[in-house]
């Protein structure tokens, strides 16, 4: 007997229709013998319509009301899939996160699990009783309802995996694994049989929607083996392990691209190294994360800072810097949302000195200019404007071998 955590994303459980073909992977997965606890995230599209609600009410700033309205989606999706498995004939009840309990810490919106008591679980299981737990939502010390950010049923699945010490863990998706680029921007993408914790940790950081970054940090950290996979068609999918055979696999295992962010660049500011730390200390308290930074100084004691940040953060980002620059009397905010973050990413770059080369090069030639780099033991990335996407992404699959090979 295996125990496993089955994870099911917005897509697969878009409809009662297809909440009932879940029940159907399930029941299969009794049906051999296996303990199985489901996590499940909100029918495609609901989180959103209650994000708009929550708009229309407040500012955009994050508070523990909108995660109380936008834990709801779960709530709904695990009650109709325990019926669903009830109607199959399988013993089932739906929890809450609270009803487990997921404990968090009380950050809004970003949530981070702290522990998970799993006594009420083990007694479904010594039971036969399938458990279907709301993904995405926790609770706090003072029993407050939190969220866990975009793609939190991902990270509320390995953490869950990992308190049950379950022998895997199951992403189901609309995709059949994890492909060496957006495969509806890349015809000639192949699909990976494996990849390894940090490439994909790396993979879903600069932007491939497979995967929330944090559930294949909090995978790796607790050696949670995981698999994502489709629920629409068979397959094996793509296990994400320790570690790949580099002797039968290319240098780079894929090309990430992220349109989600954008730029931003202070002119003037005094040239003092604790005005970047006002900046970015500012930023932080207001819970915004900034991604690439370069600084760039001029002959007038002044310099410009430049850095990255989400497109959804810079409504809130925005007011806070317009009161930084009245305090250290800067002359400008300069927005670009023109912009995409291309990443190569792969874990044979650590020992593979023509990565770097071979990026520029290829960019070169097809005459697209490079606004701003970072780097890492297993990535470089790279922001181009957002026009490049399509030529950018297909021209690095090429240039890096990846690209599909028809037998």
């Amino acid at each position: 007997m295996a125990r496993c955590v089955l994870k099911f994303g917005g897509t697969s459980v878009a409809n009662v229709t297809r909440l009932e073909h879940v029940a159907e992977i399930i029941k299969q997965e009794i049906d051999a013998g296996n303990q199985i606890a489901v996590v499940v995230s909100a029918m495609a599209g609901n989180t959103n319509e209650l994000v708009g609600y929550t708009h229309s009410l407040c500012s955009h700033q994050a508070t523990l009301e909108h995660d109380v309205v936008l834990a709801a989606g779960e709530q709904i999706t695990s009650g109709l899939l325990a019926l669903a498995l009830q109607r199959l004939g399988l013993k089932s009840r739906s929890f809450l996160a609270w009803q487990v309990p997921i404990q968090t810490d009380d950050s809004p919106s970003h949530a981070r699990i702290t522990n998970i008591p799993t006594i009420e679980l083990e007694k479904c299981f010594k039971n036969n009783i399938v458990p279907v737990v709301a993904g995405f939502q926790g609770i706090t010390k003072e029993n407050r309802i939190t969220t866990l950010g975009r793609g939190g049923s991902d990270t509320t699945a390995v953490a869950l995996a990992a308190a049950l010490s379950a022998d895997r863990c199951d992403i189901y998706t609309d995709v059949d694994g994890v492909y060496t680029a957006d495969p509806r921007l890349v015809a000639k993408a192949s699909k990976l049989s494996s990849i390894t914790y940090e490439e994909m940790f790396e993979m879903a950081a600069q932007g491939a929607k497979v995967l929330q970054a944090r559930s294949v940090e909090l995978a790796m950290k607790h050696k949670v083996n995981l698999r994502v996979l489709s629920s629409f068609i068979k397959s094996k999918g793509t296990y994400i392990t320790s570690e790949r055979n580099l002797v039968e696999s290319t240098v780079i295992s894929g090309i990430a691209h992220n349109q989600n962010e954008v730029k931003i660049t202070l002119v003037d500011i005094p040239n003092e190294a604790a005005n970047i730390a006002t900046i970015f200390g500012k930023l932080t308290e207001n819970l915004i994360n900034v991604d690439m930074i370069v600084q760039s100084c001029s002959l007038n004691n002044k310099m410009n800072l430049t850095f990255t940040l989400l497109r959804s953060d810079l409504d809130r980002a925005l007011p806070v810097l317009e009161k930084i620059k009245k305090e250290l009397n800067f002359s400008e905010i300069i927005v670009d949302n023109e912009i995409v973050k291309i990443s190569v990413i792969g874990i044979g770059m650590k020992c593979n000195m023509e990565v770097a080369s071979t990026l520029f090069k290829t960019l070169a030639e097809h005459n697209i200019h490079i606004q701003l780099i970072s780097t890492s033991e297993i990535k470089i990335s790279v922001i181009i404007d957002q026009h490049y996407t399509p030529l950018a992404v297909a021209a690095l699959h090429t240039a890096f071998d990846l690209d599909e090979k028809k037998t």
